[in-house]
């Protein structure tokens, strides 16, 4: 994994030669393996390198041709195929195999990889450049544009670094943290953007067009046997996780003890363990000394170290971290406002890096849609005259949780029914009230109903891609690269075009998954129905700050903008009381905005 830069001055206009040393400075923490810039009168090009093997330590970028140059932070799945449609040599690097597309389909190229990417093609001829990320946009990309200079970076950094025009503070991107809901391609700086994933950038006579090039389409699976969809997934989720083997470093995995997290566990210990190497595990655990209401995961995620013989566990208490130490360095490291376990997740990632990890798994978003609950799904069946169908799923609740039919009526669908006739008066006291109201009308609380189309929009508009892209940022700040096969694009794909019954087939919510992980994952917890906290000490460590809580200056900027001091609080008689999320969200996101004003942000 690599990151690319690059800054074309739209007037061409020869560039500052210091613009190069100010490169190296802004991106020398990615530059783990070096950096290389190209340079020609007004544009520059950097490619700052993370090798994962020893083909990456031997590619040279940027990649030169009488024609091009080429930056790119790739990775190619479908090689076999490229290779054969464009006769390029069996033994070529990923950045030669691009070169090779590039020359036969041009910018239709991005149509025809699979995969990871990120890339740049300046056509040194035409004057042209040329962006595009992968479908789901698994490597982030950020641009600006002005009438004198365009700018594109790995991180927003390295676009901040450059660009003329003043800062100015984003509003919106704090209605994303609270809700993960707005424009995509919005950042916290107001002129700046996200290259989203599906996406094409072209730069032509100083202007620039955005294209999408892909869209999520069903059908291309069709099945008759519930057994054969779920052979299908287990392989598909199989070659998700080998294609991203792509090191001759230690392999990881932040392995939680749920469901998802042990299905690549136990996935990845087998292949390793077919090429006699081992998978090292990290998970978050209590300390010693904790409440005695506080359950962590250890007896699940000893299951899967003792069916997994490989495995080497890593135990993280992040005993030495607070909820709210180093806030600043957390989102200069995410370029995002930090989710409020950011500690736990720093822990995690010293502990893999103490141990030379090159890809570190995660098997987030699983529960977006491969292990989805499928809560509304008889009720929806039902809506639609499926009534046999219907009953006969909520038998099988009936049945193996001991409960009666007409329980399960109640809970699947009276219910169901009586939310539904609610009227939304959603209401945000940690945010002031004219803020929350100016975005409210576009934001939803409802719950996911028909998890196809809301799924789809996500992959179209981009927003799927967001976190795996911050993942990968921040992993590469610790040397390795970050692995997300359960939002696998063949995966997604596939999941267009799954009956919806699957999901909560014989008596089991998540049922997809469970059957088709049978004989994978051991019993014990690929049948679970409980789910543990990720960092289950969080609500302890919380209140052991309620003073600094309580001593956040109410007058600083984001108070007097955006934040209301009444959403402050912490209820000692509730240690599940979701106002300590919001109450940390806003601790977090006033010292955020309090560092960017002292950076001289505008803040609206």
């Amino acid at each position: 994994m690599s990151a690319i830069f690059g800054i074309i001055n739209k007037r061409r206009n020869l560039l500052d030669p210091a613009a190069v040393q100010h490169i190296s400075k802004v991106l020398q923490h990615r530059a783990i393996d070096g950096m290389d810039v190209w340079t020609d009168q007004y544009i520059a090009l950097a490619h700052c390198k993370l090798a994962m093997n020893k083909t990456e330590r031997q590619q040279t970028m940027p990649f030169v041709t009488e024609d091009l140059v080429i930056i790119a932070d790739i990775r190619i799945d479908n090689r076999e195929i490229l290779l054969q449609e464009t006769a390029a040599p069996a033994d070529c690097s990923d950045i030669v195999l691009l070169l090779h597309a590039w020359n036969k389909w041009e910018k239709a190229c991005v149509q025809h990889l699979e995969g990871e990417f990120a890339i740049c093609i300046w056509d040194k001829i035409r004057q042209q450049c040329f962006l595009a990320t992968d479908h789901i946009g698994f490597r982030a990309l950020y641009y600006y544009d002005a009438p004198e200079v365009f700018i594109f970076c790995s991180e927003q950094k390295g676009v901040e670094a450059f660009k003329p025009s003043p800062a100015r503070f984003n509003e919106v991107s704090l209605i994303e943290y609270y809700f993960r809901q707005s424009c995509p391609t919005a950042t916290y700086d107001a002129d700046v953007w996200t290259l989203c994933g599906g996406n094409t950038l072209i730069l032509a006579n100083g202007v620039m067009t955005i294209h999408k090039y892909w869209e999520p389409v069903g059908g291309r699976y069709r099945f008759k046997k519930d057994k054969d969809w779920q052979e299908c997934l287990k392989e598909l989720i199989y070659e998700a996780v080998s294609n991203r083997l792509n090191t001759d470093k230690p392999v990881g995995i932040t392995l939680s003890g749920g469901l998802d997290s042990s299905v690549i566990a136990c996935i990845l210990s087998e292949i390793l363990q077919k090429k006699n190497k081992p998978l090292y595990a990290f998970s978050a655990i209590l300390p010693e000394k904790h409440h005695p209401e506080e359950e962590d995961e250890r007896t699940y995620i000893d299951v899967i170290g003792r069916h997994c013989c490989n495995l080497i566990q890593t135990y993280v208490t992040a005993s030495s971290y607070g909820p709210f130490d180093g806030i600043e360095a957390a989102f200069e490291r995410d370029e995002t406002f930090p989710n409020v376990f950011y500690y736990m997740d720093h822990a995690i990632l010293e502990s893999a890096k103490e141990k030379q990890i090159g890809v570190l798994y995660t098997g987030f978003g699983g529960d977006h849609w491969v292990s989805w609950k499928g809560n509304p799904v008889i009720y929806n069946m039902v809506r639609s005259g499926r009534l046999w169908g219907a009953l006969k799923l909520m038998k099988q609740f009936a049945d193996k949780e001991g409960k009666s039919f007409s329980q399960i009526i109640k809970r699947e669908l009276i219910t169901k029914v009586k939310k539904g006739k609610k009227v939304d008066d959603v209401q945000a006291p940690f945010l002031q009230e004219m803020f929350f109201q100016k975005y409210s009308r576009d934001l939803s609380f409802s719950s996911v109903d028909d998890i196809r189309a809301h799924m789809c929009d996500n992959l179209r508009k981009g927003r799927t891609g967001l976190f795996p892209a911050m993942l990968a940022k921040r992993n590469e700040r610790f040397g390795m690269q970050s692995a997300v096969p359960l939002l696998d694009k063949k995966v997604m794909e596939f999941m267009m075009d799954v009956p919806l019954h699957l999901f909560v087939k014989g008596g089991y919510k998540r049922s997809f998954i469970r059957h088709a992980m049978q004989g994978v994952v051991p019993g014990e917890v690929l049948w679970r129905k409980d789910k543990g906290m990720y960092s289950p000490d969080y609500i302890s460590r919380v209140h052991r700050h309620e003073d600094y809580i309580r001593g956040v200056d109410k007058q600083s900027i984001a108070f007097q903008r955006y934040l209301s001091g009444d959403g402050m609080t912490i209820n000692h008689t509730n240690r599940k009381d979701t106002a300590i999320l919001r109450t940390n969200q806003s601790v977090i996101a006033s010292e955020i905005l309090t560092a960017l004003a002292q950076k001289g942000y505008e803040i609206p």
